[in-house]
Parts: structure tokens; C-alpha cells; sequence
């Protein structure tokens, strides 16, 4: 009798000749192997989250997990974000995965547990781009989770050194770009004012080197934002420059300040706004008699939302004035050992145009207290 297989042959390459004998088919048995061990592997492979896991799921759980965080209720918070990975991960994107990760790794550091943390940091993504915010944070809380042992971390985090690290709102991604960061052309350029520096053969300031002896009374500008615009810039490069030279750390007491979610008890009294000369006054004084900010102002409310969290940055309101601080760096600054944290700070009346903007380097140099002023740069 015919077999089916010869009878497509036959069909495909005519009739077989008379007196030639079907040849018998055999699988080898390293091909039956094979096969039997991809069909084990197909069922034992999680129905992985492309079954169990929608946009809705995921984003419910993102929902579920910032609620626990926020009540710092860590350990829920951890067990919830951690199902969603189990159940997620292989339908999401690489910048989703990313966010998932250093989200996870910063619930467990505050659950206790940073070497979960550093664990969790190593399943980031490597295509992820090195100057994108979520690699950024990434990096970020590598060095959090590196330098802090507890949830509390109220001793001192002495190791033989603390590298020196920046934060995303600085725009580099690890300290070593900041010398590059300082010659790289910005998208705009400013230009002198008429009359002010006739030395300088060029009038157009392009980048952070061309700032060199140029005060903020020597630009010219368009209008207002475009004057805290400048500001804004001016500032990150003299805070590039500060980290071209910063040392690493023997021992911080500010490192632990950089995750709490209400720092005014620690930030000091010289953070507040000062629109006018008579506020002036009275922030001097504050500051110093050693008073923090929220001894200086009550009506303080700090928050910090999903965005800010990436950002490493707090929403800050009082009775008649908002705006925001934004953490940018942490190293060693003035060589004394001791790790400083550097603050970006940009407030403004409610309801008004007008901003103070300034960036500080503040230190501590006990476990416990409010911050030290090494430095306002304006």
C-alpha cells in the first residue's frame, strides 16, 4: 500500500519509476529530542503576561503601588509592584521596564532591603539610552541603594568613599560628562548687551565656556522668562564646573535627606523666597539663629508626585507663594570630607511673574539637624 508521504511525492514529481522500491522516512533520534524538549519548554514558558496583563492592569497597578508608597507603606508597596512585574515584563517596552525597576528597587531600599534594590537596578534594560531621565534615575538610586544600609539610615553612611554622583535635572548622566557638558553648543545662544564687555570680539554666548567673566547684567533679553531662562542656564554651569572638581565623600550625613518626602524640617530657613527687602531681613535672621525653613514658614506643603519623583524633585506651596526644589548633585565640595548635597530652588508669588531663583551647596556634618549653607549661587 501507498504511503500518504509517497503519494505527495508521486503527486509533486510524477510516477515512480517501475520496480523502484518507497524509500522508508526516519526521524533521528536527536530530532525527536529536540522536538519533545521545545514542546516542554512551550508549556513550562509563563503564559506570560501577554495573557495576563493589559494597559489597564498595569496602569492599575502603577495606580495601586504610588497609593502604598505615598502612606510609606513600603513593604505593600513593594509586593504589589513586584506582582505587576511578574506579570508584566514581557509586554512592556524598554523605557516602561526601566521606570518598573528603579521604582521597585527605590520601595525596596525604603522597605529595608538595599541589596534587593541593587538586585532589581541589574534587570534595567541595556538599550536603554544613557541620557534618558529613567537612566538616569536608574543610576541615581544605584547610589542610594549603594550608600544606604537601612530604612532609616539615621548613622552616618561611612564607607572608604562616596563617589560623587548628579542627578537627572542636571542633565548629565554620570559626573564624568560635566567637563564635555561645559564646551557642548546649547540649541540657543543669548547675546551681549550693547556697550557692556567691548572687549569681547563675540557678543554671542553659545555655550557654558563663553560665560567665563559674563554677569547676568551683561545679557541681553527678550523678556522676562527669557532672563530666568538665562539664569537657569548660568547656574547649571557653574554647578557643572563645582563637579569637574568635587572629591568623593568619606562620610554623609545628608545622603539620607534626598528620599525624604518633607525635608523642611531639615532644609534650612535660607531656601525661602524673598521677594522683597523686608524678607530679606528676615530670612538672614532665620538663617542665622539656625532655623529650618518650615520653622521660618508653617504654612509649608511638600509634595511630590510621579514626574517629580523621576526628577528627584519636590513641589513646594506656602499661603502666598509655590514653585519647586530640585536635588542636582552630591560630592564633596569644599574638601573637608564630609558629603554636601547641591539644590536647585526656583519660587514665585501665587498668582505672579516674578521668581527667586537660586541654587545652594548644603551640608551637614552630624547625623541629625538642619542643613548647613556652604554656598547661594544666584
Amino acid at each position: 500500500m501507498e504511503t500518504t508521504t509517497n503519494r505527495a511525492r508521486s503527486a509533486g514529481a510524477g510516477a515512480r519509476k517501475p520496480g523502484r522500491r518507497a524509500e522508508p522516512i526516519f526521524l533521528s533520534a536527536f530530532f525527536l529530542a529536540a522536538m519533545l524538549f521545545l514542546t516542554e519548554a512551550r508549556a513550562a514558558e509563563p503564559a506570560a503576561s501577554r495573557a495576563s496583563c493589559s494597559k489597564s492592569d498595569y496602569a492599575r497597578s502603577r495606580r495601586r503601588f504610588q497609593e502604598l508608597y505615598g502612606a510609606g507603606r513600603y513593604a505593600e508597596a513593594v509586593e504589589t509592584l513586584q506582582r505587576a512585574k511578574e506579570s508584566c515584563w514581557g509586554v512592556l517596552d524598554a523605557k516602561d521596564r526601566g521606570w518598573l525597576v528603579s521604582d521597585l528597587a527605590l520601595a525596596n531600599l525604603k522597605a529595608g532591603h538595599p541589596d534587593i534594590c541593587l538586585q532589581v537596578l541589574d534587570e534595567a534594560p541595556k538599550e536603554l539610552e544613557p541620557q534618558s531621565r529613567v537612566a538616569k534615575a536608574i543610576e541615581f538610586n544605584r547610589g542610594l541603594c549603594s550608600a544606604s544600609p537601612t530604612q532609616d539610615n539615621t548613622a552616618p553612611a561611612q564607607v572608604s568613599e562616596l563617589a560623587v554622583q548628579v542627578m537627572p535635572g542636571l542633565d548629565i548622566s554620570s559626573p564624568s560628562e560635566a567637563t564635555t557638558a561645559l564646551t557642548r553648543e546649547w540649541k540657543s545662544a543669548w547675546e551681549l548687551r550693547e556697550g557692556r564687555l567691548p572687549r569681547r570680539r563675540a557678543r554671542e554666548l553659545r555655550r557654558c565656556t563663553d560665560l567665563d567673566g559674563v554677569g547676568r547684567n551683561d545679557v541681553q533679553y527678550e523678556n522676562d522668562p527669557d532672563a530666568y531662562s538665562f539664569q537657569n542656564k548660568a547656574l547649571a554651569c557653574r554647578v557643572l564646573r563645582m563637579i569637574t572638581t568635587a572629591r568623593p565623600s568619606r562620610i554623609s550625613h545628608v545622603r539620607d535627606v534626598l528620599t525624604v518626602k518633607k525635608p523642611d524640617g531639615v532644609l534650612p530657613a535660607a531656601l525661602a523666597p524673598a521677594i522683597s527687602d523686608d524678607e530679606l531681613g528676615d530670612i538672614a535672621r532665620a538663617q542665622r539663629e539656625g532655623r529650618s525653613w518650615h520653622d521660618y514658614d508653617g504654612t509649608l506643603r511638600f509634595e511630590a508626585g510621579p514626574q517629580e519623583e523621576k526628577w528627584r524633585q519636590l513641589s513646594v506651596r506656602g499661603n502666598d507663594y509655590a514653585g519647586f526644589v530640585q536635588w542636582w548633585a552630591t560630592g564633596d565640595f569644599n574638601a573637608d570630607g564630609f558629603e554636601d548635597v547641591i539644590v536647585y530652588r526656583s519660587m514665585g508669588p501665587t498668582g505672579g511673574t516674578a521668581a527667586d531663583i537660586a541654587v545652594f551647596v548644603l551640608t551637614r556634618t552630624r547625623p541629625k539637624g538642619v542643613l548647613q549653607v556652604l554656598e547661594r549661587l544666584e
